[in-house]
């Protein structure tokens, strides 16, 4: 195909109901941002003006696929073109831009956070979300009783985990297809098994 590099990969087992596409850094809010942060230029690749960027979802096959970006420094925001992109060493993106032409712009621009717009972002797949579309969403049992709101969503490696809060309490909920039963982001609610050590 985001924070943003393959396609969707399934979390955890073949049936499990999610996928990490996206893995903003900060989004708490319940209503999709307009903008997602997918990574942050860590300098210049080579003398030609291509950039290095450091997603912050390695899985995420989004870059390919994005045709502009915005960079954001400090209180400046840009949007740029994007001509190519690939993968290079270290987990890093490649990323040529339509007017990034030398090394001295791209090492101006180390430390800009790599935004893109929800619109640009390909649709998620059967059983697959975008990480901010969890978080908001009311967490239920499968017997009735809440357990809270997610307030973010962590990638693990194994799997992505919920972050679910109700009041101090806090519940981390593996998103695995033996925990979660059923997730309806336009009903804002997640339905899930209480497993043995989940609500411990």
């Amino acid at each position: 195909m985001a924070s943003a590099d393959r396609p969707p990969r399934p979390l955890a087992q073949p049936a499990s109901p999610a996928a990490l596409i996206a893995h903003p850094q900060d989004q708490r809010d319940a209503a999709p941002p307009a903008m997602l942060r997918v990574g942050r230029i860590a300098g210049a690749h080579g003398l030609g003006g291509a950039l290095r960027v450091r997603p912050d979802n390695p899985d995420s096959e989004l870059f390919a696929h994005a045709t502009r970006i915005t960079l954001v420094l400090s209180a400046e925001r840009r949007e740029h073109q994007v001509i190519a992109a690939s993968r290079v060493g270290g987990g890093m993106i490649r990323l040529i831009l339509n007017d990034i032409s030398d090394a001295d712009q791209a090492d101006g621009l180390k430390g800009a956070d790599v935004m893109i717009a929800q619109a640009e972002l390909p649709p998620a797949g059967p059983r697959e979300f975008y990480h901010y579309q969890a978080v908001g969403c009311e967490v239920v049992l499968t017997d009735g009783r809440r357990l809270g709101v997610v307030t973010e969503v962590m990638a693990t490696g194994a799997n992505d985990v919920l972050v679910v809060r109700d009041g101090k309490k806090e519940t981390l909920v593996p998103v695995i297809a033996d925990v979660i039963k059923a997730m309806d982001l336009e009903a804002r609610r997640i339905e899930v098994e209480p497993v043995p050590g989940l609500l411990e």
